[in-house]
């Protein structure tokens, strides 16, 4: 049964990638993006991403934290001068004033400061209210009365607790709990509950003392906090907690670590009977919490990196020791990084409720399996990650965060471009893979791709930048000239298309032995016939010397025009209808002197009796043999094999004496020459000065060959003077063989 799904799978990827599923990941020769998750609205977004193009210096689809404008906090004003008058209707309201960077309160009609031991504060749905103090206990509590001494069996008394709430910081009105948990209940919440408000502005809390029957406990803050995405304030209340042990600890901190490890530090007690102090199980939840999001820490958790799995490492055998309770975003060590770099991965989903989810989901597979292994959430992650990575989000976030004055910002980018390039499967970038461009190889990225050239989901590649010491989104001309041929096949001036953007085309400098992207003065577009004609200078003519129109399979010099064939000659002839007389000249095959006839039609002309001219019957350019197809375009623009051809510019102007020059006496204001490719194709070449795009003999190249009806305008004036223009009479100059 196993088996056969596990086929079934292979079966599906199969079709998915289609023949060729090969993860090609080449060596470069020196890019859309998922639209992430509404951060901002507690929105969980969707996980089918769409991306689009992306390179450096192009903007990548988004918004990628949010194109709404942060949360504003109201209650903050720059100085005290800002304060709203104290009135009824505002009396216990509080404000922070930045300059001070102290909480005044409205207090009967004034506004006081330094007052909070004075009038007392108590806190409701994140707002801090002046003049009702907090009560020490919220209930009359039996718990851990004696019965037989009739008093109550503390196990520390006088105990003042104190921390720091932070997602970002909690605002001042951030309500504390200490909720005290029943040890001989399987650490059931106790009604011991002990209450205290925030009333800072940098998340630090403290209790009043208090005596506890149990020092297990349950710590929980809410409110809101300064949101380190969008710089302003979370856009909804959200509740963390921690599960500690205050046996032998007064400071306890509040945070995201502390959320997740306090249902793994559960799992831990259930696990052992609860027999176990928790205070003894802190260190190896912690361990475990990082090591999910690919953090480790030398010294405190790498032997879960060196055994690969989480559940089978035990504690006490780590030369550094923390636990969640001591860490804080300012404190300028390795867990300060850890700490927000977790704080910004859950904001994958939003800032409120469904981030919390999030963070509860993990939090059980932690607890449950000694892991985060939801891998399709794993590599949504790491998709949203690269997409703030690349965006240049992660350094709107540190700007954020230094904004708050509170420290230096700790370097969490490192642990966030860890995570999603090892989710995505990027080997390190280091001097051995620097240069190295590759694409997402990950089946459970939206982004996948199949092998380097599937663009179906996305344009976007990566290179390793080993002066930067990471991975970031290639440039165009980095991703697109990854094998563009080998050695052998380069030449100066080789014309490919870009391999992940094939509208874009590069050409090859011998010089400098690397590709650049083509310009204008490399590349020519075939100018329509029409437009030639209308930009005559006085005094001047034009001969257009072109490919007949499209034939039938004959091709002797009795095949015909197809239907189609006809009718483009003659749409060519509308484009002239009233320019006066046109004098027409063909090569003596019926397929040009019926071109001759199409065109004269359309441009009505009536009966023609066109000329034929020797040096039109396409073998103009051609010395001797019978040079292929390959050769002939190879020679045009390399000038190899050169036995069989005569010199390109010599026998052109060849051309233009003893065919144009010399025939003036019949020549009028517009002059049709219709011919064979073999003879257009050189010439056009020439026209250009090798700058359309012909090279059907560049097997890695474009392979165009000269379209039907196209060619080149040989334009002169009465002293002689002769100029040149690739011309078409069609749509486009070039076609597919």
């Amino acid at each position: 049964m196993y088996r056969l799904a596990f086929l079934i799978f292979l079966s599906a990827l199969f079709v998915a990638c289609g023949d060729d599923s090969s993860n090609f990941t080449p060596s470069g020769n020196d890019d859309e993006i998922p639209n992430s998750a509404d951060s901002q609205n507690g929105s969980s977004g969707s996980q089918n991403e769409v991306s689009g193009n992306s390179s450096i210096g192009e903007v990548v689809p988004g918004p990628v934290i949010s194109d709404d404008p942060p949360v504003e906090d109201s209650t903050v004003v720059s100085d005290s001068d800002d304060l709203p008058k104290c009135t009824s209707e505002n009396q216990g309201e509080a404000m922070m004033v930045a300059s001070e960077n102290a909480i005044y309160f409205c207090y009967e009609g004034e506004w006081v400061t330094g007052v909070v031991e004075d009038i007392g504060v108590s806190c409701e749905n994140g707002s801090l209210i002046a003049g009702m103090r907090m009560p020490l206990d919220t209930v009359s509590s039996m718990f851990g009365y004696d019965t037989v001494s009739g008093e109550f069996v503390y196990r520390r008394q006088d105990v003042s607790v104190v921390g720091i709430a932070e997602k970002g910081p909690f605002r001042f009105g951030t309500s504390v709990k200490v909720v005290e948990l029943d040890s001989m209940n399987r650490m059931a919440d106790s009604d011991r509950i002990h209450e205290t408000c925030v009333v800072t502005a940098d998340g630090s809390y403290g209790f009043d003392a208090f005596d506890v029957v149990s020092p297990y406990v349950r710590v929980e803050a809410e409110g809101y906090y300064k949101n380190e995405l969008t710089g302003g304030l979370s856009s909804e209340l959200i509740k963390l907690r921690n599960v500690t042990d205050l046996t032998e600890r007064d400071s306890v901190n509040v945070n995201i670590l502390t959320h997740i490890d306090a249902v793994v530090v559960m799992k831990l007690a259930e696990q052992g009977g609860f027999n176990t102090p928790i205070r003894m199980l802190k260190e190896q939840s912690l361990k475990k919490v990082l090591y999910a999001f690919g953090i480790k820490i030398e010294g405190f958790n790498d032997d879960l990196f060196m055994q690969g799995q989480g559940g089978m490492f035990g504690p006490g055998t780590s030369a550094v020791s923390k636990i969640s309770d001591e860490v804080n975003l300012f404190d300028g060590d390795e867990f300060s990084a850890a700490l927000l770099a977790v704080s910004v991965m859950l904001q994958r989903h939003g800032s409120g409720q469904e981030m919390l989810l999030f963070a509860d989901s993990i939090a059980q597979k932690v607890a449950n399996t000694g892991n985060w292994d939801d891998w399709t959430s794993r590599a949504h992650l790491a998709d949203w990650l690269m997409s703030l990575d690349i965006n240049g989000d992660f350094e709107k976030i540190r700007k954020n965060v230094a904004s708050w004055k509170l420290g230096d910002v700790p370097d969490f980018e490192k642990h966030l471009r860890n995570f999603w390039t090892k989710e995505l499967k990027f080997p390190e970038c280091n001097a051995s893979t620097d240069g190295m461009v590759s694409h997402i190889s990950e089946s459970q990225s939206s982004l996948f791709g199949c092998d380097y050239r599937d663009t179906t989901k996305t344009k976007l590649r990566f290179t390793c930048d080993a002066e930067l010491g990471r991975w970031r989104a290639a440039t165009d001309i980095e991703k697109d000239t990854v094998g563009l041929g080998a050695d052998t096949s380069k030449y100066d001036g080789a014309i490919r298309p870009g391999v992940i953007n094939k509208d874009k085309n590069y050409i090859y400098e011998t010089s400098t032995g690397k590709w650049r992207v083509a310009t204008s003065n490399d590349i020519m577009d075939f100018s329509d016939v029409a437009d030639v004609y209308r930009n005559l200078g006085a005094g001047e003519s034009v001969v257009f010397v072109l490919r007949h129109a499209e034939r039938t399979n004959e091709t002797g010099s009795k095949g015909h025009l197809t239907d189609n064939g006809k009718a483009q000659a003659k749409s060519v002839g509308a484009k002239f209808s009233g320019v006066g007389r046109i004098y027409f000249a063909y090569s003596g095959y019926t397929r040009t002197l019926e071109t001759c006839e199409g065109i004269a039609d359309g441009a009505g002309q009536g009966s023609i009796n066109p000329d034929v001219l020797d040096g039109l019957d396409g073998e103009w350019y051609v010395k001797s043999g019978d040079p292929s197809i390959i050769e002939l375009s190879s020679w045009a623009y390399r000038g190899v094999p050169a036995g069989n051809f005569y010199d390109l510019e010599d026998r052109t102007k060849e051309l233009v004496s003893d065919y144009i020059l010399a025939n003036r006496s019949k020549l009028q204001k517009v002059n049709f020459y219709i011919s064979h490719d073999r003879m257009v194709l050189p010439l056009a070449v020439y026209a250009s000065q090798k700058k359309v795009d012909l090279r059907y003999f560049d097997e890695q190249g474009n392979r165009n060959w000269v379209n039907f009806l196209a060619g080149a305008a040989i334009i002169f004036d009465n002293a002689g003077n002769v100029r040149y223009v690739p011309v078409r009479g069609l749509e486009s100059g070039v076609m597919k063989l």
